[in-house]
């Protein structure tokens, strides 16, 4: 109805982002299976999103997150639209249907393909990714089945085949890789040129501190930093490894910087969070204590190559920092403005002391240790008032004058204006303090320190 609606109103036409998602049942789908055919619901679908995409002459961003797949009948409407931004996802079925070799789009600049999974019939994409040649933005999802099962069955090289001649070599600013589970063939580089990549994200993807670097988005060239990345000024990742301490060597003028550390899911076989590779020797992954000890190298890569630049800094909770790693951080990044890192402090006046010297900080986040619940035990004692208080007078001053959202390890705290009140030390007495109160962590879920916390592909 929403669909027949759009297409037959006139107001089709101002139309610039059209997202369609959900679920959509599919009649007769096992009958339409045996005589190899499209059910007439999901055909009758596509017709309707094709007239309503070819209506829409002002659309820019199309997202289809169905679980059912996209017929060629969309594909073609879209060649000769404005589309600048398109997600497709494709469905985790393996019922057959037609695969498309998807023509390219003239105008595309943003692409985001999720749950790609070769035995579900997903389309061929290479056209698509040669022949589009402002695309800056690609990301691209495999299904975490295959991690799962580890079933290298993804080969890269037949993905990007197309962009190997040179004037068909992608120009990509921003990068996203999640769930890839591939054995590495070293050719990762030949597809892009590298000289252009301002962004990278890789999730559950490069193969971390203990699993193999044979099932590695960053390859062996990668590794050897036999390619520069002038313009890098974001890497964004779960995994801790050698090989990131020597991109982080290798480069110079970082901005941004998350390592989320492993997240914990339901189905794994591995005490790092993630199955192995394929490519393992068959020795269990690495201990913590073992990721641990990277801790040093990472931060003193970050410190010596990205401190005058870097503006957001995001660190495993694994890693308790000590005060020397902290005192490195302070002494050499005197630009952060957001920053999360794991510490043991035991009252607040220990974070009081970092303050002056983190003038431009807004945001600043003290993690939870995820195997130890001493720190946020020592949070919740003193959540009777007393973290207010202690942040309503201590960021008055100053140095503290940016702050506004601080975190306690699972506790969140918003700062307001500095105003003329009573005295909370002082009864009777004014003087100027800020407002400090408890806040959700959805009001924050823009805020990027939290934002970039997570598995989430944006």
């Amino acid at each position: 109805m929403g669909l027949n609606g759009l297409v037959l109103r006139n107001v089709v036409g101002y139309v610039k982002k059209l997202k369609i998602v959900g679920d959509f049942k599919e009649h007769d789908l096992d009958e339409c299976s045996r005589k190899g055919r499209v059910p007439d619901s999901s055909m009758m679908l596509n017709t309707l999103v094709r007239v309503a995409v070819e209506r829409a002459t002002s659309l820019k961003d199309l997202s289809w997150e169905l679980n059912t797949k996209m017929l060629p009948t969309v594909w073609q409407g879209l060649v000769n639209s404005q589309i600048q931004s398109l997600t497709v996802q494709f469905p985790s079925c393996r019922t057959p249907r037609p695969v498309t070799t998807v023509p390219p789009l003239a105008n595309l600049v943003s692409l985001k393909v999720l749950d790609i999974d070769p035995l579900c019939y997903t389309d061929d994409i290479s056209l698509l990714l040669a022949g589009s040649r402002k695309l800056r933005k690609l990301s691209l999802v495999w299904s975490p089945r295959m991690r799962e099962a580890k079933e290298p069955s993804v080969h890269l090289g037949s993905l990007f085949r197309r962009c190997r001649a040179p004037d068909t070599v992608l120009r990509l600013t921003h990068v996203t890789i999640k769930n890839l589970f591939s054995y590495d063939d070293g050719s990762c580089t030949e597809y892009n040129d590298p000289s252009l990549v301002e962004e990278v994200t890789t999730l559950n993807s490069t193969g971390g501190h203990g699993d193999s670097g044979g099932s590695a988005f960053i390859d062996n060239k990668m590794k050897k930093m036999d390619v520069a990345l002038p313009r890098l000024k974001m890497i964004r990742g779960d995994q801790v490894s050698k090989e990131l301490i020597v991109i982080l060597s290798h480069t110079t003028g970082l901005e941004k910087i998350y390592i989320l550390g492993p997240k914990k899911t339901d189905k794994n076989d591995g005490s790092n969070g993630y199955p192995q590779s394929p490519a393992s020797d068959g020795s269990s992954p690495a201990s913590e204590q073992a990721v641990d000890n990277l801790r040093d190298e990472h931060i003193e890569a970050i410190t010596r190559n990205h401190g005058q630049t870097l503006r957001h800094l995001l660190l495993p909770p694994q890693w308790r920092l000590t005060s020397d790693n902290i005192a490195l951080i302070i002494r050499h990044c005197p630009n952060l403005e957001q920053v999360g890192f794991g510490a043991d402090f035991d009252k607040f006046s220990d974070m009081r002391l970092l303050m002056p010297f983190l003038p431009k900080v807004n945001a600043i986040r003290i993690l939870d240790n995820p195997d130890c619940s001493e720190f946020r035990d020592k949070m919740h004692e003193m959540d009777d008032g007393r973290h207010e208080k202690h942040i309503g007078s201590s960021t008055s001053a100053r140095e503290w004058s940016k702050i506004r959202y601080m975190q306690l390890a699972d506790l969140l705290f918003e700062a307001g204006k500095v105003e003329l009140m009573e005295d909370p030390e002082q009864p009777g007495k004014m003087a100027y303090r800020r407002r400090a109160w408890k806040q959700s962590l959805e009001a924050v879920k823009d805020v990027a320190i939290w934002k970039m916390d997570s598995l989430d592909v944006f």
